[in-house]
């Protein structure tokens, strides 16, 4: 049987609850690439984790995806309003740790 990837995410734990989302409308898959997220340590890995479906379920499944995603409250860890800093709280920054670093050096070469 040809299988169709349906789904793309980072994480295994959404491509599995795709999975459990699409099986409660009997529409059987498996996941791929779940385990290569180890070998990228701490970095997020693209598009590794996929659900898979037969190739006759996939509009079923595609369909019930966007419904659902259309269904999510929208992503609010991205705000559009930037975020304001002060450019002379850090150039004071810098100053401060730059004199820190010549006095630390000056006292190495004294030595």
């Amino acid at each position: 049987m040809a299988m169709k990837s349906v789904y793309e995410t980072s994480s295994g734990l959404d491509g599995h609850m795709i999975l459990n989302l699409l099986e409660q409308y009997r529409i059987s898959g498996r996941i791929e690439g779940e385990h290569l997220q180890g070998g990228m340590g701490e970095l997020q890995a693209l598009g590794f984790v996929r659900v898979m479906v037969a190739e006759e379920d996939y509009e079923q499944a595609k369909q019930i995806i966007r419904e659902w995603e259309a269904l999510q409250p929208p992503d609010e860890t991205h705000s559009p309003v930037p975020r304001e800093t002060n450019g002379i709280q850090l150039f004071l920054a810098g100053v401060i740790i730059g004199a820190a670093l010549m006095y630390w050096l000056l006292k190495l070469g004294a030595a």
